[in-house]
Parts: structure tokens; C-alpha cells; sequence
């Protein structure tokens, strides 16, 4: 059985994962006092000191007696999950690293996981624990010890470009922890990097006046260089060369393999290793790679292609580059999967680190992701010999075989002791026989047989005799159904549920509310269950929360599923309208939403965007496989859902663009007209933005008339306005031009101010672009007038620039110094760099026109910093001409 103990939290215990029940008070303390200091000596004294407190038991003699006794309880207690041993003067708690939250948070952020160690805070620290002091001296370093390593994660999230998703739980920290200046740094750096300069500013008032009515002190140096720096806008936009440690967590009781561990580390370059499924070739790899870390300083990055999934789609080569080079800390991730290669192979140069291509089904599933660096080890794991890559990469090849005799009783031993085969040695050698040395049916195996330590061996291998059943088609001398079989009938009924229908789920992995939703059953209960497969090693757990199944084990489960459509229409239910309601965070009146729920699911809800942005995120491969599984069921109004929903998302995850075609053009013939109008604009934009202009201009054209024909007048304006950018891009300005004046004639048809005023905005630059400047004058005091009265900084500001740029193309540069210059402050506040750097070239081009040339001079190079920024030609350009000018 496997024991789990809890104390980042609520002090807890499971047991299989269902609760195991303390008796509160002393029991409590004293459980908690050793698990604070696992697997280390703690003194009779000090143990006495935190149970009792103040009001010990009067002499030395009997506050020992007493403390065995708590001692015997707590014992009793614990049963099976007992992990309290007696020391000489002292006890101490023996826990495994996997046992024990606070150890898995620490080996966590060890290897630089600070949001995976973050995620196992469960809320306050030993909450129901009554010592004053272990609250007083033990509680607030681990507090301390969580604050750091959250400040850790942000600023690794603000380092990645998540500035925006940051700002709201930033704010709830601050609120949380006044005093504590770092959360506020990040604040400050979050709101200036998303576009809130005066907001940032205003943070720093904030803190400033609680530090000084609080402490009678200043801010410390780093907020107030941090200030001064947001006041010259001198932020740096925060990008940098990050180390990733991507590997999953190993197995345990990892035996044998010491001939292809070595293997692995005389080689260089590409290594292939191979063999049948539930073989150990993951196992051997990440056993090998976490020795030999040091060896790559640069980090390994780690990719499970899916070759083999009974149920998920292989992932492509596009979705595998990108979460490579988001792994390398790449921010802009280009949109076609060549771009991403090429751009991969670049990231990588120079680079010594660790490449793990796990699970390939082909050599043309890796060719593309090698990556052709010296300094870069590739190992890739396959069930074929992918031969290609030896013949063109030179790739060593490592075949695993089945464990021999030796190491398969080891693994049984390290699970089930010694002693226990020596007593029956004859039926320790059938089951290795049995289970063909294959490490996966060995685990399983001997999970279940720990379970019974006082039953003979024997029995179990008669046990296994009744249940033989055919081999799974790709092995001759395993029995692998009767292994996986023999341990699914010892699940009590609702384990043996859950596992059957986990087969159901779509996608690659899931969380405890998937499981819950799929299975019909609550969160807490849905969490105990998955434990207890995991303990009979049935599901496998690689990251704190999130489960999947070995693709054996998949289809196995797939074959005893039977009548699986309601689990199916829960868990596609679940997923649809979990993401109805991250997508409502964002925008509370969306124009379609999904049918009211029929399978009776509660679906999640967010507290904020920054949550909601992050589930999506997690969950894209998931949402991808929920919609293909709900057309291939004939659900198309929920497959619908899901891109219609997804278009938030997208605006700010440009790299998901080119999966997002394929799911959009999947549903496109999906709904009414007027829902299939709404999808097709989207779509038309995306292929837009992926270079597909063709299929852009048809589907503006299509989308377009079912908006008209359905009377969204408003959508219809937007969609306007959007092939707008397309005509601009196929070289077509006089269409462009004539799109946005439609759309301009609906805003005034609707009395939609903010319509009109994008699209008349959008009028003065083309005709700005056409070199009409006089028309885009008299169109830009159109548009004065009608964004005042909306009372919008930003849009009043870029009115005020296009109106300033045909003013200095007319030479009335007096007039256009007063447009200008406050709407370029105005662009760099909100974060539209590309404005305000266009802006400032024209602010130079009109303190030239007036003779200020040295404000001329700052104002270009302001210019070329923003241009450069955003890495565009126009900043070499515009500084030949500052070199000119000077």
C-alpha cells in the first residue's frame, strides 16, 4: 500500500489515496512536529517542548512516559501508512522523497519546477494543527520558503511574456503581503510591461506611503531603481536565456540496465533507443539522463510525441518545435512549422544540453526536430528501430530487451522484500515468467500482491494461471491481459470504473476534474480513486495533479469500456463548458454560447482571467482532441464550441494559430448560418495571419455574407474591418480604404460611436498611405470629434497621430508638434510599440520642419529604441538618417 503525507496545508495522510483519520490535538502536533523534519532525529525534549507548549507534564520522567503514549496512538492511528520509527532519546518520521509533500516541493524547485512546486501548497500551513509552537517557530520559514519560490515563478512567468495574465494575482499578493517589496517590484514590472505605465507608477505611491506610515523607511534600491527606470522608460522588455529542466519525474525501485547505462553514456549525437512497449525505455532514459545533468549546463528539454497513443493523435511536428523553443524561452514563436524548425536549429546552436524525443512512431516524426548541433544530445525512444536515422544521422541504437531472471526478481524484491521470494522461489521464477520480464507487468504485478503480505506467493501465480488470457497482438511470451487483468479484478468496483473509463478520455493526460466529470463523481472522491491506480501503478502521475496512462494499459481499459458515450458526452460537456466559462471571463456577452448542459456535469469556474488563461493553456492538447472526439460522435454543436471559444485565447498565443485552422476548419459547415458566419470571420482572420491569403479573400467573402444575411450588423462592420488588413497585404489600399467606410456608415447606422471611430481612425490611415493628406486631415477632425465624446485615451491618441501625420506631409509642422508629441506618451503607455515608434519618426519629421533639431534627434532615437524593440527594419533606416542629421 502506498502511504502519502501531507503538510503544505492541512496536516493529511492518505493511505491509497483515500483519508486516514488522526485524532486531533497531541496526535496531530506530534505527527507534524517529525514530518516538518523528515527522516531526521528529533529529540524527546523538543518533542515534548512542541506537543505541550508551556504546561508540560510536571516531571522529566513522566512527560516521557506521556509522550509514548501519544507516541502508541498516533501509531495505531496510522495503521499501514505508520512511518514513525523509535531512535534512541528520540522518533523519527522515515518518508520516501515521493511521500512527502514538503519533499517533493523542495526536489521541485531544486530542478527549477517553480510552478509545478508551487501548485502543492493546498492552502494554510498545518491549519489544523493546535501548537502555538510550531506556528510560532516552524510554520513561518516553510510560509517564507513558499513566498520565495512564488516570487521565483513570476518572475519567471514575467521573463516568459506573461505580464498581463499576472497583473490580478499580483494584486491579491500585495493585498496579501503589504510589506513584502519584491511582490511589489513585480507589480510594478507587470503593469508597465502590459501597457499600465501610470497604473505602475501609482503601485509604487502605494507602497511607498505603507512602508513609510508602516516601518518609517523608504522603499528598498530595487523599487526605487525600478521607479526611475518606468519614468525614463528605460524597462528592459525582460527576455532572456533560461535553462530548461523538462524532465518528468522516474520510476521507482529503477533495477538492472547497467549495460545500456553505460551504453548511453559512451555515446554522442543522436541515440535510438527501442524495444516493445512497457519494455522500460522511458524509464532507462530518464534514470540515465538525471545522472548525467551535469553534463548538459544549458538544460534538457524533454518531448512525448505520441507515436503510439490508442487514443490521442501523434503530435505534429509543428506543436513539437514550439514547445521546444518555448522551453528554450523563446517569446516570439513564428506560425508555420518550417519557420519553427529553422528557428529551432538556430536557438540551439552554441548550446550543450539534453534532448529527449520520447515515444516516436517514425524517423519522419524526428528528422525535422534534430537538430544538427555538436553539443546537443538527441535520445529518442521508439518501439521501431528507426533505422533512417542511423543511416542518415549516424544514430546509435540501443534494442531493450525484456530484464533477465536477475533483475526482474530485484524489482520484484525491491516491492515485495527478500524474504518473502526466498520462501517460495520456484513461484517467484513463474511469475518473472509470466510477466516475460517486461518492468511495466512486473509493477503492476507486484503492486497488488504488496497488498497481501500474509499471503502465500503461490496463490497469486494460480491466480494468474486461471486469468490467462490471449497476448496483446504485439507479444508472443506475455501474458500481458491476464497481468493487467489479474490486478484490475482486485480493484474495489468504483477503482475498476474509473479505470475503464479513463479510456474514454480524449486527450493525452487530465486533471482530478476531468477524472471527476468523465466518472460522475466528486473532485475528492475522483482525486482517491486515481491514487489508488496510481498505487497499483494503473496510471502514472509525472507532474503534481495531472495523470495519463501508459498506452498499453489505454487500450487494455479501452477493451473492457463498453456503452462509453455518457462518459463521453460528461467529459466533452465538462471540457466545452469549462471553457465557455474561461472564455466568459474575457467577454461577458459572447454572441454564442453553448446548449444548457444535458449530462448533468458542474463544469470549473475561474476567479480570475489569469486563471482562466492558464487552464487553456494546460489544457490545448486536450480541448484539440475534445473537439475531433465530438465530431467523430456526431456532436458538432459541441465540437462548434470550442473554437468559438478559443478566439480570446488566440488573439494573445499567436504560435497556436496554425492548430487553431485545423480545429476551425473542422466545424466550419457546424450551426446556423449566422454561428457559422461568426466562426468564418475568425477563420478568414487566422488564415490571414498564417499567409494563407486565397483562402482568406473566400472566406471574408462567405463569412461576410452570412453575417449580412443573419442582420449582426456590428459583425459585420468588424469583419469589414479586418479584410481590410488582408486587401492591405495583397497590395489593394483602394479596397481597404472603401471596407473601412462601409464599416464607418454601420457605426453611424448604429449610433455605435466606438465603431465609427475605429473605423474612421483606420480611413486617415489609409489615406495617409495613399497620399491623400488632405482628405486624411478633414477625416481625422471627423474622427476628433467623435472619439472625445467616448472619452478614450488610446483612440483619441491614435487619431491624433494619423491627423499629425498628414499635417507633416502637408508641412504644417507647427500644428502637428501638438498631436504628435502627447500621442506618442499616450501609445508607449498602453504598450502599442509599433504606433508609438511611428509616431516619434513623425514627431522627428516635424521638429525638423521647425529647425528643433536637437529635439529632432531625440525624438528618432526614441524611435530606432522602440523600432528595435520590436526588431524592425525601419530602426537601421530611420539611424542612417539620425547619422545625416547630425
Amino acid at each position: 500500500m502506498r502511504a502519502e503525507y501531507r503538510v503544505l496545508g492541512p496536516l493529511e495522510v492518505l493511505l491509497d489515496g483515500a483519508p486516514v483519520e488522526i485524532p486531533a490535538g497531541r496526535c496531530h502536533v506530534l505527527l507534524a512536529a517529525l514530518l516538518l523534519r523528515p527522516n531526521q532525529f528529533v529529540s524527546v525534549d523538543e518533542l515534548v517542548d512542541q506537543v505541550w507548549g508551556s504546561e508540560p507534564p510536571a516531571a522529566d520522567r513522566r512527560a516521557r512516559k506521556t509522550l509514548q503514549m501519544v507516541v502508541r496512538r498516533l501509531r495505531l492511528a496510522l495503521g499501514e501508512a505508520d512511518c514513525v520509527l523509535s531512535r534512541p532519546g528520540g522518533y523519527q518520521a522515515a518518508v520516501d522523497p515521493d511521500q512527502l509533500d514538503l519533499l517533493r516541493f523542495r526536489a521541485l524547485v531544486g530542478s527549477g519546477d517553480f510552478g509545478a512546486a508551487s501548485a502543492l501548497w493546498r492552502g494554510p500551513v498545518l491549519g489544523n494543527v493546535p501548537s502555538e509552537r510550531l506556528h510560532r517557530d516552524e510554520v513561518p520559514r516553510l510560509v517564507n520558503e513558499r513566498l520565495t519560490v512564488l516570487e521565483r515563478r513570476i518572475d519567471a512567468d514575467l521573463e516568459r511574456g506573461f505580464a498581463g495574465e499576472l497583473v490580478a494575482e499580483l494584486r491579491s499578493l500585495v493585498a496579501e503581503h503589504p510589506l513584502r517589496e519584491p511582490f511589489w517590484r513585480q507589480l510594478m514590472l507587470a503593469l508597465y510591461r502590459s501597457g499600465q505605465q501610470a497604473e505602475a507608477l501609482s503601485a509604487y505611491q502605494e507602497v511607498r506611503t505603507k512602508l513609510v506610515e508602516e516601518l518609517g523607511v523608504d522603499p528598498g534600491p530595487a523599487l526605487q531603481e525600478l521607479h526611475q527606470q518606468i519614468l525614463r522608460a528605460e524597462v528592459s522588455p525582460g527576455v532572456r536565456r533560461q535553462v530548461p529542466r523538462q524532465l518528468p519525474a522516474g520510476v521507482r525501485n529503477f533495477v538492472g540496465r547497467a549495460e545500456e547505462l553505460a551504453l548511453l553514456g559512451k555515446s554522442s549525437g543522436v541515440t535510438v533507443v527501442h524495444g516493445v512497449g512497457g519494455v522500460g525505455k522511458t524509464a532507462l532514459v530518464l534514470r540515465w539522463a538525471r545522472e548525467a545533468r551535469e553534463d548538459f549546463p544549458d538544460g534538457d528539454l524533454y518531448v512525448n510525441l505520441r507515436g503510439f497513443d490508442p487514443e490521442a493523435q501523434p503530435l505534429d511536428l509543428s506543436a513539437a518545435a514550439e514547445m521546444l523553443l518555448i522551453g528554450l524561452g523563446v517569446d516570439e514563436i513564428p506560425v508555420g512549422a518550417d519557420a519553427r524548425l529553422a528557428l529551432l536549429r538556430t536557438t540551439l546552436v552554441d548550446r550543450r544540453l539534453l534532448l529527449v524525443l520520447d515515444n516516436a512512431a517514425s524517423p519522419r516524426q524526428v528528422l525535422p526536430l534534430l537538430p544538427g548541433a555538436a553539443r546537443v544530445r538527441v535520445v529518442i525512444t521508439s518501439r521501431n528501430q528507426l533505422r533512417a536515422l542511423v543511416s542518415q544521422h549516424d544514430a546509435t541504437t540501443i534494442g531493450l530487451q525484456q530484464l533477465e531472471f536477475d533483475a526482474a526478481r530485484s524489482l520484484l524484491a525491491a516491492v515485495l522484500g527478500e524474504r518473502r521470494l526466498d520462501a517460495d522461489p520456484e513461484a517467484a521464477r513463474e511469475i518473472v515468467e509470466r510477466c516475460g520480464g517486461l518492468p511495466l507487468a512486473l509493477r503492476v504485478f507486484a503492486e497488488r500482491v504488496s497488498r497481501f503480505p500474509d499471503t502465500p506467493l503461490r496463490e497469486f501465480v494460480d491466480e494468474l494461471e486461471a486469468a490467462r488470457l490471449d497476448a496483446l497482438s504485439d507479444f508472443q511470451d506475455v501474458d500481458l491481459r491476464a497481468v493487467f487483468g489479474w490486478s484490475y479484478q482486485a480493484l474495489d468496483e468504483q477503482s475498476a470504473r474509473m479505470f475503464r473509463l479513463l479510456s474514454v478520455h480524449p486527450g493525452p493526460d487530465f486533471d482530478v476534474s476531468a477524472a471527476a466529470a468523465l466518472a460522475d463523481v466528486s473532485v475528492a472522491q475522483a482525486r482517491r480513486l486515481l491514487e489508488r491506480l496510481v498505487a497499483d501503478h494503473l496510471v502514472q502521475s509525472r507532474s503534481p495533479g495531472r495523470y495519463d496512462m501508459h498506452d498499453l494499459l489505454r487500450a487494455y481499459a479501452t477493451e473492457l469500456c463498453e456503452h462509453d458515450e455518457p462518459a463521453a458526452l460528461r467529459v466533452i460537456e465538462w471540457y466545452v463548458h469549462t471553457l465557455e466559462n474561461a472564455a466568459l471571463i474575457e467577454n461577458e456577452r459572447a454572441l454564442v454560447r453553448a446548449d444548457e448542459v444535458t449530462s448533468g456535469v458542474v463544469p470549473q469556474d475561474f476567479a480570475s482571467r489569469f486563471d482562466a488563461m492558464v487552464w487553456v493553456r494546460h489544457e490545448w492538447e486536450n480541448l484539440r482532441e475534445v473537439l475531433f472526439a465530438a465530431v467523430a460522435r456526431g456532436w458538432t454543436r459541441l465540437a462548434l464550441m470550442i473554437p468559438t471559444h478559443l478566439e480570446r485565447y488566440l488573439v494573445y498565443n499567436p504560435t497556436r494559430w496554425s492548430e487553431a485552422v485545423d480545429m476551425f476548419e473542422a466545424v466550419q459547415t457546424f450551426g446556423t448560418a449566422r454561428e457559422q458566419g461568426f466562426l468564418l470571420l475568425k477563420l478568414a482572420s487566422l488564415y490571414t495571419d498564417v499567409g494563407r491569403l486565397d483562402d482568406s479573400l473566400t472566406c471574408f467573402d462567405d463569412a461576410l455574407r452570412f453575417v449580412r444575411e443573419s442582420g449582426e450588423r456590428t459583425a459585420e462592420a468588424a469583419g469589414l474591418i479586418n479584410q481590410a488588413v488582408l486587401y492591405h497585404q495583397l497590395g489593394q489600399p483602394e479596397n481597404s480604404l472603401e471596407n473601412q467606410r462601409r464599416a464607418a456608415e454601420i457605426g453611424v447606422e448604429l449610433a455605435d460611436r466606438y465603431l465609427e471611430s475605429i473605423a474612421r481612425a483606420n480611413i486617415g490611415y489609409f489615406l495617409n498611405l495613399l497620399g491623400r493628406f488632405e482628405e486624411a486631415i478633414e477625416e481625422a477632425e471627423r474622427a476628433v470629434v467623435v472619439v472625445t465624446e467616448l472619452d478614450d485615451e488610446y483612440l483619441i491618441a491614435r487619431v491624433h497621430a494619423l491627423h499629425g501625420r498628414a499635417l507633416v506631409a502637408l508641412g504644417r509642422c507647427d500644428e502637428a508638434l501638438g498631436r504628435l508629441g502627447p500621442a506618442a506618451e499616450t501609445m508607449v503607455k498602453f504598450g502599442d510599440t509599433s504606433n508609438a515608434a511611428e509616431a516619434q519618426e513623425y514627431l522627428g519629421e516635424a521638429l525638423l520642419g521647425v529647425d528643433r533639431l536637437e529635439e529632432a534627434a531625440v525624438a528618432w532615437q526614441r524611435a530606432i529604441d522602440l523600432w528595435r524593440d520590436l526588431g524592425s527594419d525601419q530602426a537601421e533606416e530611420l539611424t542612417a538618417r539620425l547619422a545625416d542629421l547630425r
